[in-house]
């Protein structure tokens, strides 16, 4: 038997494991606050998915949230009429990524808990990993009625599963971050590249700095941030002055570094002047090469702001060389990405002060604190995607006539990461915060806009 597919207690809900059993306690009486996007629910088995359906939840507490956009204002029910909407859950639950898959099928049942809908039914689908599991998921998931599918993760899946949701007329909310993998009615939900560079280089454009560079990993990643930079500065006014790219893989970025920052040139520049005033005895010449005798190099790097989309060793390697090439981190302000939510990087002396994107922390603070009571551990960023999307698709369930037109709201919608809008092109935007790093951890120093003011 399938791990998900053990004994189901009262009201359908499987409690078989005690991670069910605390769900199923949840339900009977649940007194936690909900984000924007509403409460409750259940579940039931059917066929080889996972059915969850939520039962009539009891008496609830006062919300704390936030109330949704008007897009997600309930349309009133005609009498007698049950809305049942049935909503996939495609996600890797067996195979390599069966850790990631079953951290978002626990955030995205959830959500069900917290979205008061007793006519949602989720059913879940294990797409292994693979473009075949996908498409075969998929499949499976249009002949068992579902009207949308949430997920898959990987990008190659969402191409496999994209042919299938299309001729059914089914929308897609994939969790993958790659912009090439959207289509007609195919969305990205994941956090993109792009987003993140235009914000934290429109705030630095805002403080007045101008001249950019990017240093970054010669990966798919970073050659996606580089070219995002490259926009995003046109757009602020700033100028690039260089980008370089270094080898992931190599023990040693030195060489990369060492020509990036010029360090040759101004060493050589360096020697030169010192060479100039060698034999020199007046006063204000011995003075001079005394100043000089205590610089490493002679004149500054020419750009003021530099662009670093790395995480862990690779960053600290990176900020450390450019440090010994003579970078002055006080006249050169590093940037980073959503790589950067690490509270492991407080500290760094190189990257104290340096600003990168976050997601907005007040609802996904408290996301975190009702997962872990909930599973006893915290979530992954990757689960609060489920989260949202599973929220969002039961708080439009309850609004219209069984279609998913909505799903492109211009006013956009507030999840656990703060406001976001699918944009009919298929991609996700998102309302980031800018925060920077500081001796003990980080602060914000600029917070993320709650609305949408321009249309698409």
């Amino acid at each position: 038997m399938n791990h998900t597919e053990a004994a189901f207690g009262p009201n359908g809900y499987n409690t078989a494991t005690p991670r069910a059993r605390k769900l199923f306690r949840r339900c009977a009486a649940l007194a936690a606050g909900a984000l924007a996007l509403g409460l409750a629910a259940c579940a039931q088995q059917q066929g080889p998915a996972i059915t969850s359906k939520a039962p009539t939840p009891a008496p609830q507490a006062p919300q704390e949230a936030a109330l949704p956009p008007a897009e997600l204002a309930p349309a009133p029910a005609e009498p007698g009429v049950m809305r049942e909407t049935r909503v996939a859950v495609l996600v890797p639950t067996s195979g390599e990524a069966a850790g990631a898959g079953q951290a978002l099928r626990d955030a995205a049942l959830l959500a069900q808990f917290e979205v008061n809908n007793p006519n949602l039914i989720l059913q879940f689908y294990d797409t292994k990993g693979t473009p075949e599991g996908a498409q075969a998921a998929a499949l499976q998931a249009k002949d068992h009625g579902s009207s949308l599918f949430v997920g898959p993760l990987f990008s190659h899946s969402v191409q496999a599963v994209t042919a299938v949701a299309q001729s059914a007329g089914i929308p897609v909310l994939s969790f993958s971050t790659d912009p090439t993998a959207v289509s007609n009615n195919v969305f990205v939900t994941g956090f993109l590249i792009g987003p993140q560079v235009e914000r934290v280089v429109g705030y630095a454009a805002e403080q007045g700095l101008q001249r950019f560079a990017v240093l970054a990993p010669d990966t798919a990643y970073g050659r996606a941030a580089a070219d995002a930079a490259q926009i995003a500065v046109a757009k602020n006014g700033g100028f690039m002055v260089r980008t370089a790219f270094f080898d992931p893989s190599k023990a040693n970025f030195s060489p990369v570094i060492r020509d990036f920052t010029a360090y040759n040139r101004r060493k050589a520049a360096l020697e030169r002047e010192k060479a100039s005033l060698a034999g020199a005895t007046d006063p204000a010449s011995v003075a001079q090469l005394k100043q000089l005798d205590l610089l490493d190099t002679l004149g500054d790097v020419d750009f003021d702001v530099l662009l670093v989309p790395a995480s862990g060793t690779a960053l600290r390697q990176v900020v450390s060389l450019l440090k010994y090439y003579d970078v002055d981190p006080e006249k050169v302000k590093i940037l980073g990405t959503l790589l950067w939510q690490d509270e492991n990087l407080a500290g760094e002396p190189a990257l104290v002060g340096a600003w990168f994107p976050a997601a907005s922390r007040v609802g996904y603070d408290r996301f975190v604190a009702r997962f872990t009571e909930t599973y006893g551990h915290p979530p992954s960023q990757l689960g609060s995607l489920a989260y949202d999307m599973v929220a969002l698709s039961a708080a439009l369930a309850q609004t219209g006539d069984g279609t998913w037109t909505r799903l492109t709201a211009n006013s956009g919608f507030v999840g656990v990461n703060g406001a976001f809008r699918l944009n009919p092109d298929g991609q996700i935007e998102r309302m980031l915060a800018v925060r920077e790093i500081t001796k003990t951890g980080s602060r914000e120093v600029s917070p993320a806009p709650t609305r949408f003011i321009q249309s698409y």
